[in-house]
């Protein structure tokens, strides 16, 4: 440890705070917090473990900063943390890319938009989701129960142009047009909030008040409004599973941990459902403790959030527990108990999310790391999982003859030939590429059975797309289907409609890069069935053979030059040939 360091831990005062340790160039090595800066630092002069020593060791440079309370240094650790990005701190893994839902009720007519900006400006926050899946069900659940606005017009605004699509499409009640009184939108603002709180059972009370008062006053389109979100709320619930009894809103987070990467599996249990499981994966150091982790959990993920579960359950109970729980209560005004000593149902619980937890970290520490370039194909077409697996198609024919297909796949990014395929059309006559694309797709559906591919990619344009797709319904299959027409690089969508991706983007480039793999192999399948055709039209030249003695020709010697060359006795040896005709042979081709 340098001189200058110890001296410095030496004169720290005893108040809480954050210090921050640095290292070349000052750039942050580890932020902590302390509820006695003096008592935490004095335990680095005679560090106990692997990680604390290689701090130890590699500073240069040691400073801290001192705040009112302890729960303040526990909301200044968490911003340095996310803006500095320390080596030996923990940190959630791409925590740029958890979006959250951000509710704006700072405005007049508060709206619901998808976010990753976590400054503070009066919004509710609620997230951060892992899921895309889940996170686009709960936008359109919210859209289609409450229609609340997801645009960014200035309301109220003097330009009152017609209502936007969303409207037309029954997905919003159109403040912007001044139809809905704002004390009405503002009580549809705290039922949302009570739906993404978990809050339904006192949401589905409060929602048929009003739709009895509204009857009652004969106002009988709101009480239509109120009945279908009744409707629908009963539904969500349907599809919920009951999992305790006791009636207590928590969170159940199981942790595993790996040398350099932990995950943790959250149950978000409201009103004794299961609402919703999210899974976070987290970096660290080899030394970093399983308190200090679970700690760094309660940090990263609750201290955004503007509404928090009444109790919190872990494996191992987290370091500085008391300051977070204090910080809950000044911050949020919601008492949070958090408990490491589990029982009855909540014991059956911590071990199901920690059974979870530890079958994806098996996962992610066995297979591959996804390619960036399929992150951001899954992100620009919006699917719900990484497409590991493309299969893409490809015909080729010169005006209707020698028509062929193909299939390509990619595995995680890159060609996999043990999966490349040849077809020789065999139910079409004449030009027509949609039906070929339908037979050559059928046949290799067919073909793999069970095990699908996430995604197909047709060469060509929406006439294709269509004739992939009509197969795969027939089949009753669901499989992501798009085209990438040659000219202009131009993506369809299933039901006809172009996709603009930036030709600079990852996802663009390795689907061209598929997609002429994919034409690539079906010309050069082409380019061979017309060789060989051409060369046995040569044989048959010879006198002698016709059609079906030039296909044993060239079957036997598989090649025109081996026939050239071939002795009279080889000529012999071939089924079908005679010692005259092989005479024969031997001097036409040698004169």
């Amino acid at each position: 440890m340098r001189g200058e360091i110890r001296a410095r831990i030496e004169r720290a005062p005893s108040y809480p705070g954050v210090y921050i340790f640095r290292g070349k160039g000052r750039s942050p090595l580890y932020i902590g917090k302390a509820t006695d800066l003096k008592n935490r630092l004095k335990s680095y002069l005679n560090p106990t473990d692997p990680k604390t020593e290689k701090i130890v060791r590699y500073a240069t440079e040691l400073e801290y900063i001192i705040t009112n309370s302890d729960t303040e240094a526990l909301t200044l650790e968490e911003s340095l943390i996310k803006l500095n990005k320390p080596r030996y701190n923990v940190r959630l893994k791409d925590d740029k890319k958890y979006p959250y839902l951000k509710l704006t009720i700072q405005n007049r007519f508060p709206g619901l938009y998808l976010t990753r900006n976590l400054k503070k400006d009066g919004s509710l926050l609620f997230g951060p989701y892992t899921s895309a899946r889940s996170l686009r069900r709960t936008v359109q659940t919210v859209a289609r129960i409450f229609k609340l606005r997801s645009c960014r017009k200035k309301i109220p605004s003097e330009d009152l142009n017609r209502p936007c699509l969303n409207f037309h499409m029954k997905r919003c009640l159109a403040p912007c047009q001044g139809d809905i009184p704002e004390e009405e939108y503002n009580r549809i603002v705290q039922n949302v909030i009570q739906f993404l709180t978990g809050k339904s059972e006192e949401l589905e009370k409060r929602v048929e008040g009003m739709m009895f008062a509204a009857a009652a006053d004969e106002k009988f389109e709101l009480a239509a409004r109120y009945r279908d979100q009744l409707k629908a709320l009963r539904e969500v619930k349907r599809r919920q599973t009951v999992v305790t009894s006791d009636g207590i809103d928590r969170d159940i987070i199981g942790v595993a941990t790996g040398p350099r990467t932990a995950v943790a599996v959250i149950f978000k249990i409201r009103e004794n459902g299961l609402i919703g499981r999210e899974t976070y994966r987290i970096e660290k150091t080899s030394g970093t403790s399983t308190r200090e982790l679970n700690a760094s959990i309660l940090r990263m993920l609750y201290t955004h959030l503007s509404f928090l579960p009444d109790e919190i359950v872990l494996q191992e109970r987290p370091d500085d527990v008391d300051v977070f729980m204090r910080w809950t209560l000044e911050h949020r005004r919601q008492k949070v108990r958090v408990r490491s000593d589990p029982r009855g149902e909540r014991r059956y619980l911590l071990k199901w999310a920690t059974r979870n937890a530890e079958l994806e970290l098996e996962r992610i520490t066995t297979e591959k790391p996804v390619p960036k370039a399929l992150l951001d194909l899954m992100e620009k077409l919006r699917l719900d999982k990484v497409p590991i697996w493309i299969e893409a198609f490809d015909i080729s024919n010169l005006k209707g003859s020698y028509a062929t297909g193909s299939s390509i796949a990619f595995i995680n990014g890159m060609p996999r030939k043990s999966l490349y395929r040849r077809y020789r059309i065999r139910t079409v006559q004449g030009i027509d590429d949609y039906a070929m694309i339908q037979e050559v797709v059928s046949r290799r559906i067919k073909d793999l059975g069970p095990d699908l591919p996430d995604l197909l990619l047709i060469d060509g344009g929406k006439g294709q797309v269509r004739s992939a797709e009509e197969v795969l319904n027939r089949a009753g299959i669901k499989i992501p289907v798009f085209g990438l027409a040659k000219r202009f690089d131009h993506l369809f969508q299933p039901g006809g409609r172009m996709l603009s991706i930036q030709h600079h983007s990852p996802a663009l480039k390795l689907l061209k890069r598929i997609r002429d793999e994919a034409h690539r192999f079906a010309i050069n399948y082409h380019k061979r069935l017309r060789r060989k055709r051409l060369r046995r039209k040569s044989l048959e030249n010879l006198p002698g053979i016709g059609p079906r003695r030039a296909t044993i020709l060239y079957q036997y010697f598989q090649d025109l030059d081996r026939i050239q060359r071939a002795s009279e006795e080889e000529l012999r040896s071939v089924p079908g040939i005679g010692k005259e005709l092989a005479r024969s042979i031997y001097q036409a081709l040698h004169t």
